[in-house]
């Protein structure tokens, strides 16, 4: 096997361990809250991510520190701290297929953002996707399961938060973007992550209870742990090396499967019952986002050819 073949293997693992985060989460939701949750998997991750971080560092000082802070804290902000948090408070509301498959909005907030921030131009082919993946969104959003035919309020406000962090992990993403052209990615992830960890136990003590930290059940803390080691840090690092060998543009639609993986878990690890106007907002929404990227991917193979 060589290492292209090696590294679509890495990505679609990783998809597979991004996509079975909200399922672990809501198997545990009834006795730890979402953000204590989210403070757990990245106060474990931290020593983890640290050690990848010195070992893969290059020349990166102090001052690089220094001067980016900004930017790193932007990145820990919107990203590990807001849209954590929100990805999971909409997850107590919602279900874990609705959840997953308006995650794919993140790539079309990441379209709207670029335009003026990084001068990416939005082209018909991005304008035709951002279309679809709204209209996709839409459906998720007023979706119902057979057994509540009616309007479900709560449902529906569990699937706006989740759009909602969505955008705030655009920003990171376009955060992180301006931050890797002096940071290395994994130091990148590392420093955002720091900022990020304070933030989200201050959020705990005020709006979470942290005291089932001291009543937690065993299958508690294995899928805390597990979610911060496998689903965090290895697949993070699975990730960056699989942008070595594959376009990035190749990367963000692959990670379209997510979508996929989840809500195949979801059926099965959680019994959820998924309806068909779900599966139609979900394919319209995947289809949205590749039309988008694969304009992208497109220049970039001409430019290759010139």
């Amino acid at each position: 096997m060589n290492r292209t073949s090696l590294a679509y293997f890495a990505i679609t693992v990783t998809t597979v361990l991004w996509s079975s985060s909200l399922i672990f989460a809501k198997l545990i939701f009834a006795e730890v809250g979402p953000i204590v949750f989210v403070a757990l998997r990245y106060t474990l991750a931290c020593p983890f991510l640290l050690a990848v971080t010195l070992q893969h560092r290059k020349k990166q000082t102090f001052d690089d520190m220094k001067n980016n802070w900004k930017i790193l804290l932007i990145a820990g902000l919107s990203g590990p701290f807001i849209s954590q948090v929100l990805q999971y408070i909409g997850l107590e509301l919602t279900t874990a297929s609705d959840a997953l498959l308006l995650l794919n909005l993140t790539p079309t907030f990441a379209v709207i953002l670029a335009a003026p921030i990084l001068n990416e131009k939005i082209t018909s082919e991005k304008v035709l996707g951002l279309i679809l993946a709204t209209i996709g969104a839409t459906l998720i959003v007023l979706s119902s399961t057979p057994e509540h035919t009616t309007f479900d309020i709560w449902r529906s406000l569990g699937n706006l938060v989740i759009i909602i962090s969505t955008l705030f992990f655009a920003i990171n993403g376009i955060a992180g973007k301006i931050a890797i052209k002096t940071i290395d990615a994994i130091s990148t992830t590392f420093y955002s992550t720091l900022f990020a960890v304070p933030l989200i136990w201050v959020s705990a003590a005020l709006l979470d209870d942290v005291t089932v930290l001291l009543t937690m059940s065993m299958q508690a803390w294995f899928v805390v742990i597990w979610v911060a080691l496998a689903n965090t840090v290895i697949a993070f690092i699975l990730y960056y090396e699989s942008m070595k060998h594959i376009e990035a543009s190749l990367i963000q639609i692959m990670l379209n499967l997510i979508a996929v993986w989840g809500v195949v878990m979801s059926i099965f690890v959680l019994h959820e019952v998924v309806t068909y106007l779900q599966v139609l907002g979900g394919t319209i929404t995947v289809i949205g986002v590749i039309i988008a990227q694969m304009a992208q991917v497109r220049r970039r193979q001409n430019k290759d050819h010139l």
